[in-house]
């Protein structure tokens, strides 16, 4: 399944979104980036608390996937609720809003 469209792909800007499954208590998190460079990629609560950093260092132009299953950056289940997702590429930062079901 392509999370994906070309669209998204040709943006001269990154982009971030969220798919969750409440089923398996993970969320599929995508990115796509105009050129390679510098990622952060980062949960946090409704408060702007920086709980996870789910990826930093160097990624490749294109859309790239990772699963969050919830977990802050000690491995302890965050509870239900709305997380707030930021990626800071290319000196743009964008976020995405992601709600966990359990």
């Amino acid at each position: 399944a392509q999370l994906v469209g070309q669209d998204w792909l040709a943006s001269d800007a990154p982009r971030v979104w969220a798919v969750g499954n409440p089923f398996r208590g993970e969320t599929r998190i995508g990115y796509a980036l105009p050129a390679a460079g510098p990622v952060r990629l980062s949960v946090h609560d409704v408060t702007g608390r920086r709980l996870a950093v789910l990826r930093d260092g160097p990624a490749a132009a294109g859309a790239h996937t990772l699963v969050w299953r919830g977990e802050d950056d000690a491995g302890r289940p965050l509870p239900a609720g709305v997380y707030l997702l930021r990626l800071e590429a290319a000196g743009v930062t964008r976020g995405a809003r992601v709600q966990r079901l359990r």
